[in-house]
């Protein structure tokens, strides 16, 4: 199961992006969503991830923060904020593909 989060805002998004956004559920800032692992999965994470932070999650991590696969949700910004939103994980931010995607879930419940 892989968590995304939409870190970053609609602004000067390219139809596309915003697009692909939408098809994962994350239409607003601070959203985010469960996601069954797969190929269009992963092609659309890789589509947007200048705009999400994603990670795996294991099914014990979601039973105990009572979250399910497929929903949306909208808890708004974690506590202490999010960190550098313009880079991505490997370059210091957080950004695309990150392992650390349960802790910022944490935070924003």
């Amino acid at each position: 199961m892989i968590a995304a989060v939409r870190v970053r805002g609609p602004l000067d998004n390219h139809p596309d992006i915003e697009n692909t956004l939408q098809s994962l559920g994350l239409e607003k800032q601070n959203q985010f969503v469960l996601l069954e692992d797969g190929a269009s999965t992963r092609g659309m994470l890789k589509k947007a991830k200048d705009f999400i932070a994603y990670g795996e999650i294991d099914e014990n991590a979601a039973e105990q923060m009572d979250l399910e696969t497929g929903n949306t949700y909208s808890p708004g910004p974690p506590t202490g904020g999010y960190g550098d939103t313009r880079s991505s994980y490997g370059q210091g931010g957080i950004l695309g593909n990150n392992p650390e995607t349960k802790n910022i879930l944490e935070a924003m419940i």
